[in-house]
Order: C-alpha cells, then sequence, then structure tokens
C-alpha cells in the first residue's frame, strides 16, 4: 500500500517536530518515530480509529499519537495523511 501525504500533513509534521527539536532533540526523534510507525500500521490496517468529519464536510479517520491526532483516508490502492494536528489546538472536526 502507497503512503501518501497531504502537503498540510507534511507541514503540521514538520513544524511539530521542529518547535520540539529546539528543546529537545531526541524527544523529537521519539516523536517522529511514533508518528511513523502508526501510521504504517495505520496504512496496513491493524486498526482504523474513529470516522469524524471534518469542518470543510471531508469524512475521515483519525488516531492519536499524543499530543496529535493523525487525520487519514483509506482508499482501494493508497493511503493518505491528511494532517497531523496538535490536540491542544483548535478542533478541526464537528
Amino acid at each position: 500500500m502507497k503512503i501518501y501525504f497531504a502537503s498540510r500533513a507534511e507541514e503540521d509534521f514538520s513544524a511539530l517536530v521542529a518547535y520540539i527539536a529546539e528543546r529537545n532533540p531526541s524527544a523529537a526523534a521519539e516523536l517522529g518515530n511514533r508518528i511513523f510507525e502508526v501510521i504504517d500500521k495505520l496504512a496496513r490496517r491493524e486498526f482504523q480509529g474513529p470516522e469524524q468529519t471534518l469542518l470543510s464536510g471531508e469524512i475521515v479517520r483519525s488516531w492519536p499519537v499524543p499530543p496529535v491526532r493523525i487525520y487519514h483516508q483509506q482508499q482501494p490502492h493508497a493511503f493518505w495523511v491528511l494532517r497531523i494536528y496538535h490536540q491542544a489546538q483548535k478542533p478541526i472536526v464537528r
């Protein structure tokens, strides 16, 4: 299964890791690794997470990797990571 990252997810991830790395580089690396491990498991359908509706109306699934939540969509031949959104921010779901 091919994994794709929406540009917003790439921006979310880069900003998160850069912010944490300024304070604790090893914690940033650990969180980055945890996020990618979960994404791999989600893409393999080891688990899916609850279905949610984004404020945009798009139906997605999500899974927590504290302090973020991964919003994703499973398609027949692709797995899309749409957002890697910090849970302390304003909600993006209805």
